[in-house]
């Protein structure tokens, strides 16, 4: 009987999450109207009348108050379902208080819907808000105010879980936060000044007849006896349950790097590791929302049942592999042994429980990859202090051409970087801003170049590769190296093959069609280049830059033309679309590569002869296979 009784919880488990989450959001959305009319008072009684009428249009149809009320029915029934099915009562501050918020609602929300909506509808007492202000104002607004706070935190709490989760939740934080706390305290200041108000309007006092209280009275016993005995309901299966688990047999879970333990079947293993105090992750406190809480079920995987119809969508989305399950949404009932997969280093919320980072998500960003060209070649020319000195002077000017556009620096690795765009703002500022710092970037090294001329063996030159598109942001620590922002993903994977390619297309910028289309500008002197990436069938439109980025005119023609595909080893152009900077660059690659190889084979006998110039009409550049660095 108790497995049974457990299975079939386990299988309401399986839809009733969704339930309460839409029964949820209705209660929601009308607690979220209803208080924004009350904030309307702060502009007077009849502003708030206005906004009633629009108001009771939808929730006085017969649409809005089956779906009112029924999820006014719903949510709590559902809410105590998912209470009862918890085997231990061991869980995060947020989860108790949201617990002893539903709890604590009831008390004051049913004295307001007797008094107000079952009131009106059985003796036609006036629902307008000069008379229910009146009514509440001041003995009343005490209890008024306590029961606007519990819903509004209750379901904000319940919101914030459920979305964290979520891939662009981390763009709408902020303006969230911000409605959270503003809508509450609109509501009590514009409740406030309405009641005053509408105390001191000259009208006929409000008859209260005996056979009103009487029902009010019946009403309000009847609602809160129902309620809270249901609640007794729940407490006594969940204390008849706990007698049954702890009188039968025990079975034997072994936690790689947190010991054997013996217990009673019926707790989930997430529930196992609050019981045990065993550090963990849960970003969505077990609901199936997230998969932080995953394990890998190393021993006793053929008795668990198969995945519920949400695991297995998580699963699914995540690829993961045979034997990986989801802590909360398993409950052995035989000897298991499971290993925690999620990289236990992560912000303490609670003792014994880990959270992630609220930092990590995946968003739109553009990622900007640059390097040095022909670095070796001028490291062996030059002393160490001076090599020290000019990348000290290199990577201050980057930094400021990167921060000078809201970017970020993620990573600096010998003579390159890698900067990202867009954690604030929008995608289009994101791609505009990446472009531009291009173009500083350009023009610093140029600078070097001027101020460094004399001292330096061969001119510095840089390449660039910039891609935009979704990308994984977050943080890692250790205790040798502390806390660091990183960035990972496609994204950061293509704009380092861009900026690889750009030896190859002997251009100094290449941006992704993707950002030229984010950015929704139109710039000089490009060449539109198929470039074949690793990892891809059909190769990535790019756009080529030999100087600094400039935006074109309105009355400008679009400087571009497609190109034929760019295989691993040479390239194909069409001269007829390369500006004439173009014509230098490759001048310029073939005097650098012939100095590069006599500073490492030494002079040769016979000096090589001036490079010919490229024909205007065709120009093919042959270039060695793509080396295996990436430059990420």
């Amino acid at each position: 009987m108790g497995s049974g009784m457990g299975a079939g919880m386990d299988q309401v488990s399986s839809w009733s999450r969704d339930i309460r989450f839409v029964s949820g959001m209705v209660l929601l959305f009308f607690a979220t109207t209803h208080f924004l009319n009350h904030a309307a008072g702060i502009a007077g009684v009849a502003v708030m009348e206005q906004a009633q009428e629009w108001r009771y249009w939808l929730w006085h149809s017969w649409i809005g108050t089956v779906a009112l009320y029924g999820s006014l029915i719903v949510h709590p029934f559902f809410a105590l379902v998912r209470v009862a099915q918890r085997r231990t009562f061991k869980m995060p501050a947020r989860e108790m208080l949201q617990i002893a918020l539903g709890l604590a609602i009831p008390l004051f929300l049913i004295d307001h819907i007797v008094g107000t909506r079952v009131m009106g509808t059985f003796f036609n007492l006036d629902e307008s808000y000069q008379a229910v202000l009146r009514r509440l104002w001041p003995g009343l607004a005490v209890a008024q105010s306590v029961l606007l706070l519990l819903v509004w935190v209750h379901g904000i709490i319940g919101l914030h879980f459920t979305l964290r989760s979520r891939d662009g939740y981390q763009r709408w934080r902020d303006p969230f936060l911000l409605a959270a706390i503003l809508i509450p305290v609109l509501a009590l200041i514009g409740f406030a000044v309405a009641g005053r108000e509408a105390g001191h309007m000259v009208v006929e006092p409000e008859v209260t007849t005996d056979a009103q209280i009487v029902m009010f009275n019946q009403n309000v016993t009847w609602a809160k006896s129902v309620f809270y005995g249901l609640v007794g309901c729940f407490v006594g299966f969940v204390g008849i349950r706990e007698i049954r688990v702890r009188t039968t047999r025990q079975i034997t879970v072994r936690f790689v790097g947190h010991g054997v333990r013996k217990l009673a079947p019926g707790l989930t293993v997430l529930e196992m590791f609050r019981r045990f105090g065993i550090p963990h992750a849960a970003l969505c406190g077990g609901r199936a929302r997230c998969a932080t809480c995953r394990v890998l079920v190393l021993d006793g995987a053929d008795s668990l049942p198969a995945p519920g119809m949400n695991e297995a969508k998580l699963l699914r989305r995540i690829s993961a592999p045979e034997r990986v399950r989801l802590a909360c949404q398993i409950r052995p009932r035989d000897d298991l042994q499971v290993q925690i997969l999620l990289a236990s280093r992560l912000k303490v919320a609670n003792p014994g429980e880990l959270a992630p980072d609220a930092s990590v998500g995946k968003r739109g960003l553009t990622v900007v990859v640059a390097d040095l060209r022909a670095f070796s070649a001028l490291s062996e020319r030059q002393l160490p202090q001076e090599l020290i000195g000019l990348l000290n002077r290199f990577f201050d000017e980057m930094a400021q051409a990167i921060a000078a556009h809201g970017g970020r620096i993620d990573a600096f690795y010998g003579d390159g970087f890698m900067a990202v765009f867009g954690v604030d703002g929008t995608p289009a500022k994101a791609a505009q801003a990446a472009i531009s710092s291009a173009a500083d970037i350009v023009r610093a090294v140029e600078a070097l170049n001027r101020e460094f001329g004399a001292a330096l063996p061969l001119p510095l030159r840089i390449g660039i590769g910039i891609h935009s598109g979704q990308a994984i942001t977050g943080s890692v620590e250790n205790d040798s190296l502390g806390r660091r922002e990183i960035t990972v993903g496609e994204t950061v994977a293509v704009a380092s093959q861009l900026e690889s390619a750009t030896r190859r297309v002997l251009a100094d910028i290449l941006v992704s069609e993707e950002t030229i289309r984010a950015s929704g500008r139109s710039y000089r002197g490009t060449t539109l280049l198929k470039i074949a990436l690793r990892g891809r069938e059909k190769p990535l439109n790019a756009y080529g830059f030999a100087s600094a980025p400039e935006i074109a005119a309105r009355d400008d023609e679009p400087d571009t033309a497609p190109a034929p595909a760019v295989a691993a080893g040479d390239v194909d152009i069409d001269a007829e679309v390369v500006e004439e900077t173009a014509q230098e660059v490759i001048e310029r690659e073939q005097i650098v590569e012939r100095e590069e190889v006599v500073a490492a084979n030494g002079p040769q006998e016979k000096p090589p002869s001036k490079p010919r110039k490229v024909p205007r009409k065709k120009a093919v550049a042959k270039a060695p296979a793509e080396s295996d660095e990436t430059g990420s």
